[in-house]
């Protein structure tokens, strides 16, 4: 008898829309719009109900409703936040957002009473901020920040409102005046994830130094990820699903370049995902500590090392990427 691991799933990532207002240095979505893979779509009401509703007899108690997006942009994502909550009024729910834009003409306040925690997404501080988040501009994130503190109550502010820092070898040094913002702001706190590259046949371009190791070891509280994390360590392919905005199923949150492997138009998930021979692979490999070919240049993986280093002081042999990556084995 196959396990039924479609009603364990615990974890759903799901987007609204394909569309963005920047172009930031540490994100893929250009090389995927160059790719002809990112036409501007924006779910209806109807299709996000449809597309939750495949989830509603599973264990879900995370949800992120987030991609490689914008999800503000979309005028209807306060409704979508409602319906989620009315299948999951139990789960944890996670928006990410840009801040780059006039608050008090999207749907951001009224989404807050749906969602658990906010991720306001800031690399640095003025040109560096600017820099690393292309189109974003530093003025215009000061008045999206000022407009919060009258908007939102500072109760709300201290328990869902965190900075979200995606930190490189070039903004890492504006870390003390990141926690200023969030002091002066009112903010719940400040998230900081290393850089990774979400692109499976690329080098992450962002490494990190020896300084940068002894920097972070003074932010571990805030720091995100496992350290000498494995590849027997991952739940994507047994609780998580991640779902574009045009349907399509990939195996993790980590590989955004990597071939759909299904699509929830189509019927049959819940068989796909339990007994398709891709799934049994994926499973079977990882559960031996080993990597299929899908997993090999895993980002999550290969700073697993940094982290160690970090937080524990022990350097660890790092596995190289694969660019001519293995065969797949049964």
């Amino acid at each position: 008898m196959s396990t039924d691991f479609f009603s364990e799933i615990t974890y759903l990532m799901i987007e609204t829309n394909s569309t963005c207002n920047l172009k930031c240095t540490t994100c893929n979505r250009e090389d995927l719009v160059a790719s002809g893979l990112r036409e501007d779509k924006y779910l209806s009401v109807s299709e996000f109900d449809e597309r939750i509703k495949i989830f509603k007899d599973c264990k879900i108690n995370t949800v992120k409703i987030e991609g490689i997006s914008e999800p503000m942009l979309h005028p209807d994502f306060s409704k979508m936040c409602n319906i989620l909550k009315g299948y999951f009024p139990d789960a944890f729910v996670i928006i990410a957002t840009n801040c780059q834009y006039n608050v008090d003409k999207v749907p951001f306040v009224d989404s807050l009473k749906y969602v658990d925690q906010v991720y306001l997404s800031i690399d640095g501080v003025e040109d560096i901020y600017e820099e690393t988040r292309l189109g974003a501009k530093w003025d215009k994130l000061l008045k999206f920040l000022n407009r919060i503190k009258d908007l939102v109550e500072e109760k709300e502010r201290k328990e869902k409102l965190f900075i979200n820092f995606t930190l490189t070898e070039k903004n890492y040094h504006t870390l003390p005046a990141i926690y200023q913002l969030s002091e002066d702001y009112g903010l719940a706190g400040v998230r900081i994830n290393l850089a990774q590259n979400w692109n499976e046949d690329e080098m992450n371009s962002h490494q990190f130094s020896k300084e940068v190791i002894e920097t972070l070891k003074q932010y571990t509280d805030d720091l995100k990820g496992i350290p000498n994390w494995n590849y027997k360590d991952c739940f994507w392919p047994y609780a998580g699903v991640v779902i574009d905005v045009y349907g399509y199923i990939r195996q993790c949150i980590i590989n955004t370049s990597q071939e759909p492997i299904f699509n929830v138009e189509n019927a049959g998930f819940k068989d796909f995902f339990n007994n398709s021979e891709h799934y049994k692979r994926i499973r079977k490999s990882l559960s031996n500590d080993k990597a299929q070919p899908e997993c090999e240049n895993c980002d999550y993986k290969h700073l697993s090392p940094v982290l160690e280093e970090i937080f524990n002081g022990r350097e660890c042999q790092n596995t190289p990427r694969k660019f001519n990556k293995g065969e797949v084995t049964s």
